[in-house]
């Protein structure tokens, strides 16, 4: 079993198994992919505190025949402002769930890595509401322009941005965007 080491930032998470946890991360040196934690579920575990939502983090996988386990990980950078902020929190969870629906798995690409993070130490920073969904509205731009969607917007309010973006992402996933509802429900 080889490891090796890379930056994450968690997509999406689920109890996994008795302990353990599964992890949908992103990374910039092998897209997205799953791993497992171990017992990540008990009190005495050192891993649990140290990949968490919104927070940039350094992780050593060990690379398994089927899963991929979580042999270590270290937090880099923690957005603390955009766990303590329910809209901030809301409007990060859409972006990474969006990330999650569109992006592909085990498919490289450090710049979809590098928008991530771009949004996530933005997001946290902003002082503003109307500022973070502007970034939202951009980040989304930015993204689906890269992954090859170039959604013509006819809106020039940010709200009205929103709601066709989403559309535009539940036409290309064919799902529907979970976290949306709460999103909308922010700028009535």
């Amino acid at each position: 079993m080889s490891t090796y080491v890379t930056h994450a930032v968690v997509l999406n998470k689920d109890n996994y198994k008795d302990y353990d946890v599964k992890f949908i991360v992103y990374t910039p040196d092998y897209g997205k992919i799953v791993i497992i934690a171990k017992g990540a579920k008990k009190i005495t575990s050192k891993l649990n505190s140290h990949l968490e939502f919104f927070s940039v983090t350094k992780v050593m996988i060990a690379k398994g025949a089927v899963v991929n386990r979580l042999a270590g990980a270290q937090i880099v950078e923690a957005h603390k402002n955009i766990v303590r902020d329910n809209h901030k929190t809301i409007i990060a969870l859409y972006f990474l769930e969006v990330i999650n629906l569109l992006v592909k798995y085990d498919f490289e690409d450090d710049f979809i890595f590098e928008i991530i993070v771009k949004f996530l130490s933005s997001i946290n920073i902003n002082q503003n509401r109307q500022e973070d969904l502007l970034l939202l509205n951009k980040s989304l731009f930015e993204l689906l322009d890269h992954l090859g969607y170039r959604p013509e917007i006819k809106s020039n309010k940010q709200k009205g941005l929103i709601a066709q973006f989403n559309k535009v992402i539940m036409e290309i996933s064919d799902k529907e965007v979970k976290s949306y509802d709460m999103l909308s429900k922010l700028f009535d």
